[in-house]
């Protein structure tokens, strides 16, 4: 496997296998057209409020969790997590009953057209080992597709948010993505896979991406909490994003962010992304889109 890698890196090699998803978003998008902004204001508020409430809370315990628990190869969670998504999904519930809750720990009527989408804690292992770099992430969905959402770090006390009809701000102040044009110059943000069971073309095909990134990119970063990751683009901090077999909570809140903030979310194939699919997230500024989609093929 060790000669395999350095070989990525010498010569790059073709990937394996190439999957795509399709979903009925336009017309979807067309049903959003007619949501009152006043509500989505109030969702995003509500939300924003139990975020920060569930990050503050997190902080007492950043890097000395009481229990940690293993459910699989490098998938950490913690008490924190539990109770987090509890006092979420309480709250949410019980300002929105008719919506479904689709969490990382647990879910309740997720047949709903409004659903919640919530990571209690994004970059448990960071948060379990002391790495800054965590968030809690809370997306609205409806029929799957993010119309909303709230990312908030507490060790920053920084809040992302936007909803489909809002920009996108970070702290109450408007965020853009960069201007970068060229992938060579731009600094892109990538995340690993944590599977105990993946097969090895699987662990090949990450490394592939990986390496063709590297020489492709002025810089490849990896910082463990996909839903800052996707923010950090949403500012224009970063130029681009990538990473495969993402779950929806680690992402449904970023993304509207992103697209609000200019961005782009796609799978591979340069369709629009299904959040439910696990398949290659590819998100920027958007000048750099097609050259990331190029070097992922």
């Amino acid at each position: 496997m060790l000669n395999d890698i350095i070989g990525i890196f010498t010569n790059g090699f073709s990937k394996k296998n190439k999957n795509s998803n399709s979903s009925e978003y336009d017309g979807i998008l067309d049903e959003i057209k007619d949501f009152p902004k006043s509500k989505l204001n109030k969702c995003l508020k509500d939300a924003e409020r139990i975020a920060i409430k569930a990050g503050k809370y997190s902080l007492k315990y950043f890097g000395c969790p009481r229990k940690v628990s293993k459910k699989g190869k490098a998938d950490l969670f913690t008490e924190v997590d539990l109770k987090n998504e509890k006092k979420i999904k309480e709250y949410l519930l019980k300002c929105y009953p008719k919506f479904g809750f689709y969490g990382e720990e647990s879910k309740d009527n997720t047949n709903k057209k409004f659903t919640w989408i919530v990571d209690p804690i994004d970059g448990t292992s960071n948060f379990v080992h002391g790495y800054p770099f965590y968030c809690v992430s809370i997306g609205l969905a409806y029929k799957g597709i993010p119309i909303l959402g709230v990312v908030y770090a507490p060790l920053t006390d920084t809040v992302y948010k936007a909803h489909i009809k809002s920009k996108a701000y970070k702290n109450n102040k408007v965020i853009k993505v960069s201007s970068s044009n060229k992938l060579i110059e731009s600094i892109i943000i990538t995340g690993f896979y944590y599977n105990a069971n993946v097969d090895d073309d699987f662990l090949h095909d990450r490394m592939v991406d990986f390496a063709n990134m590297v020489k492709s990119t002025l810089a490849l970063r990896r910082d463990g909490s996909a839903a800052l990751d996707i923010c950090m683009v949403a500012e224009g901090v970063a130029d681009g994003f990538f990473e495969y077999g993402l779950s929806p909570w680690d992402i449904c809140a970023s993304t509207i962010i992103l697209k609000q903030a200019g961005g782009r979310v796609t799978d591979i194939n340069m369709q629009e992304y299904d959040i439910f699919s696990k398949e290659q997230y590819i998100a920027s500024n958007k000048k750099i889109h097609k050259e990331m989609a190029k070097v992922l093929e």
